[in-house]
């Protein structure tokens, strides 16, 4: 009877051991099955991601080339007609669009460099403003940049009003603080331009000592007076209905600054102690 006993508890442990490693080995099985399927979906979001790395640089690429074949397609030249008009109350305004003149300043550009300049508008960077220099109105200020990568890379900026595509103002700016002659010379080039589109008529040489006069005031005269509407500038050019300015601020960059203006406007400049002188 005794081993009969003994027998049958003998049997009843084989029998749970042999249930708990049945257990264990089908967790094991679940487990690795299931380590396996996060696996392949990791795999696949791994492939999802470099697929769409690939989709993003093949972007990036064919948007570069778009912009290199823009700036390969010729540019005709385009001489403005340039008339100052008022848009909003007391705000005067160039008649040409921001488009106008970027047409028109890299057709001046492809005549002597056979590439154009500047991109199209929308491919400068733009912020909107309740007020602007020249205005009490809403402004958007585009700037455009050569080189994104450089901070100090001499920029071009039009100031455009809120309701429409004319002008206000342009500005070309140099970034002393960061001075090198390389980009100097880039912010005399783009004056030479600039000024080439707002007196086509004028001769080359007659335009590159306008600028370098009018740089050199805006570095005999700097301000702590940072560039505002409150800002007044030591001089003031002018021909027909287009005013261009020097203006340097500490802090600031130095601006060659180009306005629509009036008879009553160089008055007003005359009662604040500006010189005022006319191009010939």
């Amino acid at each position: 009877m005794k081993k009969v006993v003994k027998y049958f508890f003998l049997c009843v442990l084989l029998v749970v051991f042999a249930v708990c490693m049945i257990i264990i080995l089908a967790g094991s099985f679940l487990i690795f099955a299931d380590r396996n399927a996060d696996d392949k979906d990791i795999s696949k979001e791994t492939a999802e991601e470099v697929s769409e790395d690939a989709d993003r640089n093949t972007d990036t690429g064919v948007y570069e080339e778009s912009l290199t074949e823009y700036l390969h397609q010729e540019a005709q030249v385009q001489e403005l007609d340039i008339q100052v008009m008022e848009n909003r109350e007391d705000e005067m305004v160039f008649s040409f669009s921001i488009d106008d003149f970027i047409d028109s300043y890299n057709g001046y550009y492809w005549q002597d460099k056979n590439v154009r300049y500047l991109l199209p508008s929308l491919e400068w960077r733009a912020y909107l403003y309740d007020t602007a220099v020249h205005s009490r109105h809403r402004t958007s200020c585009c700037i455009f940049s050569k080189d994104e990568t450089m901070p100090a890379f001499p920029t071009i900026t039009v100031y455009v009003p809120s309701n429409g595509s004319y002008v206000q103002e342009i500005t070309v700016d140099f970034d002393d603080h960061s001075y090198m002659d390389s980009l100097y010379n880039i912010y005399e080039e783009q004056c030479f331009y600039t000024l080439k589109v707002m007196f086509p008529d004028l001769a080359d040489e007659t335009i590159t000592n306008l600028y370098t006069t009018l740089n050199q005031l805006a570095y005999d005269n700097v301000t702590t007076v940072k560039y505002t509407s409150d800002s007044v500038p030591c001089a003031l050019y002018y021909r027909g209905g287009i005013g261009i300015y020097p203006y340097f601020a500490l802090g600031e960059s130095v601006h060659l600054c180009m306005i629509p203006v009036t008879q009553q406007y160089l008055d007003e400049m005359r009662e604040k102690g500006v010189t005022v002188n006319e191009i010939q």
